[in-house]
């Protein structure tokens, strides 16, 4: 005998899998393919550094470079934590507060980079997801802290070690933009903070916080 699954049911399976998370993950990866036919042009038409805002004005560089990755594997550790790490915030917060948080959060790590240029005299182009991702696990950090582990049942303790260990292992390599990095993690945590004390937003539908 089959037994057919309801619309209810099925409604509520989609509504389970974090969106958002999803596409962004796959737009990267699909950006990482056309890169290996059209890398020249992406990389240069699409990669950050304060000179091209100072020079051209060219500020969607602040956006494109989010969705540039170096190789596979660079592709690889951001996109497990996007994924993996984006699916708990978007779940806690849904999704427009979400987008919100991932965006706001890779653009200024992005110009937390260019005041490190601009600081240390030292011009550099930047790709990758990193600026936001660390945006999304700073957001993590205040929900954790907020609810008191009940975000993922994840202690404090244990999100401030993790946090702490993927600083260090961005300072202890050359060719790594830990600017945006903390660029990204604190702006994600004061997003977040932001973000939970916000009435409902434009095209988001009433939900429960718990």
């Amino acid at each position: 005998m089959r037994i057919q699954q309801s619309g209810w049911e099925m409604k509520r399976e989609l509504e389970r899998i974090p969106w958002c998370s999803a596409i962004l993950t796959a737009v990267n990866v699909i950006v990482f393919l056309a890169c290996q036919f059209y890398g020249n042009v992406l990389y240069a038409e699409g990669s950050f550094s304060i000179l091209y805002l100072i020079r051209n004005g060219e500020y969607y560089r602040l956006v494109t470079a989010m969705f540039l990755h170096a190789d596979i594997s660079h592709l690889a550790n951001n996109m497990i934590l996007l994924y993996f790490g984006g699916e708990i915030v978007e779940k806690t917060i849904g999704k427009v507060r979400y987008l919100i948080l991932f965006f706001l959060s890779g653009i200024c790590g992005n110009l937390l980079s260019a005041v490190y240029e601009l600081s240390t005299g030292s011009f550099y182009e930047s790709i990758g997801a990193s600026g936001a991702v660390f945006g999304l696990t700073g957001g993590l950090l205040y929900l954790v802290i907020a609810r008191k582990g009940r975000a993922a049942s994840i202690s404090v303790q244990r999100m401030t070690l993790m946090i702490l260990l993927s600083l260090y292992s961005g300072f202890q390599s050359v060719r790594v933009n830990n600017a945006a990095h903390l660029g990204g993690l604190l702006s994600g945590f004061l997003a977040a903070f932001l973000l939970c004390h916000v009435g409902r937003l434009p095209g988001e539908r009433a939900r429960r916080m718990e």
